[in-house]
């Protein structure tokens, strides 16, 4: 049959004839070249292994312990001296709060010595941690007066000390020995307020021990604190005494110090032995994960070895099978395709040939092959590919995406959150699906339990009713933890034995929108979770099972763990606009707990936000707030968006700190304790940061604006501070890391306690630039992402530096400007900083006419 079908070409004498693709021998070579290959490739595999965990072990292992220790190190010695430079303020501080008590004065006033016995002795009995206190009078030739001994003084160090502080000169503490005790002295001069002929030095002394003790108070198995005194001989020659100290430690090459402000001392802290330990990993898990990678490679090269002449093997069989038919041939070998191809074209080709087009079976694949004498002899390959149309196909996972309906509002599953009208798009009747849908999900992730908290919009509770019967339907648990700031959802996946939770919150958008933040196993899904929920839901994918619910109340927790973190040394008067939003109760119950005098502006929830929208990025909400603060002479104001993770402030003369500036601040107190810390802050911020971050000894991380995108990268980098210009500040000093407006607003009157300077002072000490708020730019929601893309590939800032990381930012030199899509609004948002107005102009003008080359009918309102 086979040469009834076919012509046999005959070679020349001794020349072998071309043998079928199943000829045995041929598959033989092909496997020999593939263990060729396998052994090559597990050769090249080994040593990229071995010098890969030889580098880790080597090199980068020590090198990055020794990193570690080094911030490790200096970050306890900047805290003990942030500390002892706390307790040395806290002494000066009471004595002149001492002066101006009725008995202080009348002793000044007096200088009569048994008025002074008084005042010294309420003073001990009032302040038992000093060891004495001397009110000593000075004379009218401005001296103190000593015409009876030493009045009580230890030794000429005190004297002096006494004698320079009365000439008004500023004086430092003094430690010194007396009677085996180290002992510190420190001396103010004090006036009374209407004689302006009496003075006197308050002279107060301290035992040392009392700085042992704070000393111990920070963990003193971390290692050895020692607090020195510094003393600089006439000749230049520097020494030092240990004036106090506590704990011990060996890791002396670790050793670190940080100086205290407004004193000769420093704090001198040497790691011990198991603190270093602990910084470094263990080297056992990098050699199993060696034996593991070794174990791993050799496994799947074997497996290799053996399925691939056993895959070869049977596509090529399948090839021949399949060759003289139409039908779809499945291939498992992507490169065996065009030899499929070809085979089948010959052998199409060579059967018309033989019977003038008519098909014929194939011969089995034990005879020989014959192939036509000449290619004159066949149709051309467009000639065959027009009659024949060949299907042949790699094998892949038959799962398609989901098809989205036509009436399903995909839009508002958005970069990091779902939002939207809560009467016509996220409906109750969605809600219940995105809650099974997400339950489905947190059971994928073995997270068995969910929080669910909620604003205060009118359309909340019925939503948060339609999440929680879905998730228990889904066979999730749900502990309710009410109408909450998001932050406090956030502090309860910490707080409690729940890592994952739901926070129904329309966030700063208009009142009539709701939406859905997720946090699944404590981290904020983005952009691809939040498209897995959408698909879950069109395509109905749903665990079953029955659930559980209770309530949890977890604000006190929230208000105990915000009030031990801050320390305010002055209490603040603070003007608190909650805007009828989720931060309406607890903000003023936070602040009154950390000792400030709060003055409530619409501090009562209500979903209809009749005094302003929720928005804290639009400073057309904050004038109420603005002229609050002046008209009650706070210190400072703060407004908080619908839900609490945005905050914005008013200084004390009612002028708005923009949020990039606030960063600043925040920046500045964060690095000044770490040096070497990471910022991360988004593309809207200012550029002057930077300087700062970096002038401070931090390191600027420029970052896509997005609450979720925020977060990602301060994990990513181990970032102690991170903002964006919309207000959201996240602290991984001391905090969470999560965005918190109430929590920032603290950190900022700690801040200014400390400092003593108002915000207007602190504001007025960074670079000055003239900026622009945040533009924003109606768009069709449908449009925003193509118009952005259009824009970013067709416009030429060339005499600038583009970025388009988040849009398109582009730095000139005297000043940048920025186009983006918003994430959660139908909006372009832009930005605009300059060194003088006219630059401004200049780079505003840049981006008009680009904008305009583009889409000459999109409305630009800058």
């Amino acid at each position: 049959m086979l040469n009834h079908l076919k012509k046999k070409k005959q070679g020349a004498p001794g020349e072998p004839k071309r043998q079928a693709a199943s000829n045995p021998q041929g598959i033989a070579a092909d496997g020999n070249a593939t263990y060729k290959t396998v052994g090559t490739g597990l050769l090249v595999t080994l040593l990229v292994v071995l010098g890969s965990f030889a580098y880790l072990l080597l090199l980068r292992e020590p090198a990055v312990k020794t990193q570690q220790a080094d911030r490790v190190a200096g970050a306890y010695a900047t805290q003990q001296a942030t500390n002892i430079n706390a307790r040395i303020s806290l002494m000066r501080e009471r004595l002149q709060s001492t002066a101006q008590s009725p008995l202080a004065l009348a002793a000044i006033a007096s200088r009569g010595r048994q008025e002074i016995d008084s005042l010294e002795q309420a003073v001990l009995d009032y302040f038992p941690d000093l060891l004495t206190l001397r009110l000593i009078p000075v004379g009218d030739m401005g001296t103190a007066e000593f015409e009876r001994g030493t009045q009580g003084l230890r030794n000429h160090i005190e004297v002096d000390l006494v004698r320079r502080t009365a000439r008004g000169q500023q004086t430092l503490p003094e430690a010194f020995q007396f009677e085996d005790h180290w002992l510190t002295t420190i001396a103010e001069l004090v006036k009374h307020p209407e004689r302006d002929d009496r003075r006197a030095v308050l002279v107060a002394t301290i035992d040392n021990e009392a700085f042992s003790r704070e000393l111990r108070a920070l963990n003193a198995d971390t290692g050895r604190y020692a607090l020195e005194q510094i003393y600089t001989a006439s000749d230049g020659k520097t020494s030092t005494n240990i004036i106090a100290q506590a704990g011990s430690a060996s890791a002396s090459e670790y050793q670190r110090y940080a100086t205290i402000p407004d004193t000769n001392w420093r704090i001198a802290f040497t790691p011990s032995a198991d603190l270093i330990a602990s910084l470094g990993a263990s080297s056992v898990p990098i050699y199993l994960v060696l034996a593991l990678c070794l174990a791993a490679a050799l496994g799947g090269f074997a497996i290799v070895a053996v399925r691939i002449p056993r895959i070869i093997e049977d596509d090529v069989s399948r090839m021949i099978a399949a060759a003289d038919r139409k039908s779809e041939l499945s291939l498992s070998v992507p490169e065996l395709v065009a030899v499929a191809r070809q085979l089948r074209r010959a052998t199409l080709r060579a059967l018309r040939q033989a019977d003038g087009g008519a098909s014929a079976p194939l011969p089995s694949t034990n005879g020989e092959l014959e192939i036509a004498e000449s290619a004159d002899d066949f149709p051309s390959a467009a000639e065959l590919d027009e009659v024949l149309e060949l299907d042949l196909v790699m094998e892949e996972d038959p799962a398609a995406p989901a098809t989205i309906p036509s009436d399903f509002p995909a839009h508002i599953f958005r970069a990091y959150d779902i939002r939207g009208d809560a009467a016509s798009e996220l409906t109750t009747e969605l809600m219940e699906k995105i809650g099974l849908a997400i339950g489905t999900l947190a059971g994928e992730m073995q997270e068995q339990s969910l929080l669910v908290g909620c604003d205060g919009r009118n359309s909340s509770p019925a939503l948060k009713s339609a999440l929680v019967r879905a998730l228990m339907e889904s066979g999730r648990d749900v502990i309710d933890i009410g109408l909450v700031p998001t932050p406090v959802l956030y502090f309860a996946t910490r707080h409690l034995n729940c890592r994952s939770g739901l926070m129904i919150t329309g966030s700063h958008n208009p009142r009539t929108d709701n939406g859905l933040k997720i946090v699944l196993n404590r981290q904020t899904i983005n952009a691809g979770g939040i498209e897995d929920i959408r698909d879950r839901v069109i395509r109905g994918e749903f665990s079953k099972g029955n659930g559980r619910m209770i309530k949890e109340d977890v604000v006190p927790a929230y208000i105990d763990e915000v009030a031990q973190d801050i320390a305010i040394a002055v209490p603040l008067k603070v003007v608190v606009d909650a805007g009828n939003g989720a931060t309406s109760d607890v903000a003023p119950q936070l602040f009154e707990e950390l000792g400030c005098e709060v003055v409530p502006m619409y501090c009562s929830v209500d979903g209809n936000f009749p005094n302003h929208s929720p928005d804290t990025s639009n400073e057309d909400n904050l004038r109420a707030l603005c002229e609050a603060v002046v008209r009650e002479e706070a210190d400072f104001g703060v407004a908080f968006d619908g839900d609490g993770d945005r905050l914005a402030v008013v200084t004390g003369s009612g002028r708005i700190v923009r949020s990039d500036v606030l960063l600043m601040i925040f920046a500045q107190d964060v690095v000044s304790r770490n040096p070497g810390a990471d910022v991360v802050f988004d593309v809207k911020c200012s550029r002057n940061l930077t300087q700062v971050i970096t002038r401070n000894g931090g390191r600027p991380v420029l970052w896509k604006t997005g609450h979720a995108f925020m977060k990602e990268k301060m994990a990513e980098t181990g970032a102690l501070l991170g903002g964006e210009f919309s207000g959201h500040m996240f602290f991984g000093e001391r905090w969470f890391g999560f965005d918190d407006g109430m929590y920032a607003a603290g950190r900022l009157a700690e801040i200014m306690s400390t400092q003593g300077d108002s915000l207007d002072d602190i504001i007025d000490g960074f670079p000055k630039t003239v900026n622009t708020p945040e533009i924003l730019i109606p768009v069709a929601e449908h449009n925003k992402y193509p118009l952005m893309d259009r824009i970013v590939r067709n416009t030429d800032f060339s005499s600038g530096k583009v970025n388009t990381m988040d849009g398109i930012r582009v730095d000139f030199s005297e000043g940048w400007g920025l186009l983006r899509a918003s994430n959660t609004n139908p909006v372009l948002t832009a930005r605009f900083e300059a060194t003088s107005e006219e630059a401004l102009e200049m780079i505003m003008n840049e981006f008009r006419e680009q904008i305009a080359l583009v889409d000459s009918t999109l409305q630009l309102n800058f």
